[in-house]
């Protein structure tokens, strides 16, 4: 028997060690990061139990006489708790964006609502919240595709805050659907009195930037004339989203009436409360230069562009078939997804070199003003995709310019820290941390 619990406790030792030691990994961007992603993912969320178990292993192995097993579980409980501590602090400049009392500054009764404590070690399941699926905004700009989404709103028994939340879902302005990994939040915010539409964008390559964004601008007027429907103060719309789609939010949200973006009608408001963006791109020019240090056939000119670069549709297997039905990719190169050298090209219509105006044109911090809305950027401080430099930059120029900026950066997380399947996202520590700041932010829009 003591056998049993001596092996026991040093798999478990050094196993936990093992996992735990991933949080220390540093993720470069590009192909390593991608490698390193998974791995440092799955451990920045099971930090705390990783420390649990290698603390109970480290008793057993005490009790045992193993001190190489009492060690290792040790170190994983040390590291484990460092972990969840950086991820959990308070890194945010809320005060210095909203004064000394913001706090005071949300209802007292969206309060009660809202998360009482940052991180604990399994947060509460969220209320079921009713919802809407499929709701057809109109068509794709004048296709015959139409535009869905699918609308949270609170319980009868909450009362409607006036706000409403349109999300944009991330994956390279190229893949994934609305309703990905996202129910948790959903539903935690529309517990609070929040209305949320999650929207299926157009995605590349058979959609180009100018569609996107008039699917954003779409279902902003959708929701503006709307609002009375659902609840909602037209003067109370904000813009959240991910990645790819968080560009788009901030896109729309900073050049609401630039003549290039006149999609529909120029009469059509398109002002917006706020912004949320969770790692998302601000500087295209930076990001077409970042991309093809880690897609090194991205061509310097359309001349370049060879027929093996071009995007395809796989439909030969049943993997295939799925991944173009179900808006994983609509197109998509074997072995060379997501992504692909032609995506920016595609996106812009053309390269840096051939089109740097556009490029400009299509960044967020290029229209950096007072007339910002409130802006919250959440950044992982490793990540292989979107490097964090892009929000300190446009927080630095909305700071500057006389605009109300937050902006977190969560120590070493990586890219889609938020999203998890399941459980994880209720234990992981920096999930918990974003969502908290999220919601706070989110309630001073009321």
């Amino acid at each position: 028997m003591m056998t049993l619990v001596v092996c026991s406790s040093r798999i478990f030792s050094f196993l936990s060690l093992f996992f735990v030691l991933w949080t220390l990994v540093k993720s470069p961007p590009g192909i390593v990061g991608g490698v390193v992603w998974l791995p440092k993912l799955w451990a920045s969320s099971w930090a705390p139990f990783l420390a649990l178990i290698g603390g109970l292993a480290a008793l057993l192995g005490w009790i045992a006489k193993d001190y190489s097993t009492t060690l290792a579980g040790l170190l994983a409980v040390v590291l484990g708790i460092r972990h969840t501590i950086i991820a959990t602090r308070e890194c945010g400049n809320f005060t210095q964006a909203f004064g000394f009392d913001w706090e005071e500054r949300i209802p007292a009764d969206l309060k009660a609502r809202l998360r009482s404590k940052r991180y604990r070690l399994v947060q509460p399941a969220p209320p079921v919240v009713p919802g809407q699926r499929n709701v057809n905004l109109g068509n794709f700009n004048q296709t015959d595709e139409p535009l869905l989404c699918d609308i949270w709103g609170p319980p009868d028994d909450i009362p409607h805050t006036g706000l409403a939340i349109i999300y944009f879902h991330g994956g390279a302005w190229q893949a994934l659907d609305k309703d990905f990994l996202t129910q948790p939040l959903f539903r935690r915010l529309a517990a609070q009195g929040h209305v949320i539409m999650d929207v299926a964008y157009s995605l590349a390559p058979g959609a180009d930037l100018n569609r996107m964004l008039g699917d954003v601008k779409q279902a902003i007027v959708w929701m503006k004339t709307h609002a009375a429907e659902y609840g909602v103060n037209p003067e109370r719309i904000a813009l959240m989203g991910v990645s790819g789609g968080a560009h788009l939010a901030l896109l729309a949200a900073y050049a609401p009436n630039h003549p290039a973006f006149q999609i529909l009608s120029p009469m059509a408001d398109m002002s917006v409360r706020a912004v949320v963006s969770m790692f998302g791109v601000t500087d295209l020019c930076a990001f077409f230069q970042e991309y093809g240090r880690t897609n090194p056939k991205q061509p310097e000119y359309s001349s370049q562009i060879t027929d093996d670069l071009r995007p395809r549709v796989y439909n030969k297997t049943w993997l295939d078939k799925f991944i173009t039905s179900t808006r994983a990719f609509p197109a998509y190169r074997h072995l060379n997804m997501p992504g692909g050298a032609l995506l920016l090209v595609y996106l812009l219509g053309g390269t840096l070199k051939e089109i740097p105006d556009i490029y400009r044109l299509a960044s967020p911090v290029a229209h950096v003003g007072r007339h910002c809305p409130p802006t919250l950027q959440i950044f992982d401080e490793q990540d292989f995709v979107v490097d964090s430099s892009h929000g300190r930059r446009l927080h630095q120029a909305l700071s500057k310019a006389g605009a109300t900026s937050v902006y977190i950066e969560i120590p070493d997380t990586v890219h889609g820290f938020d999203q998890y399947f399941g459980v994880s996202r209720r234990v992981a520590p920096a999930a918990q941390s974003a969502t908290y700041d999220i919601e706070r932010f989110l309630a001073l829009m009321v």
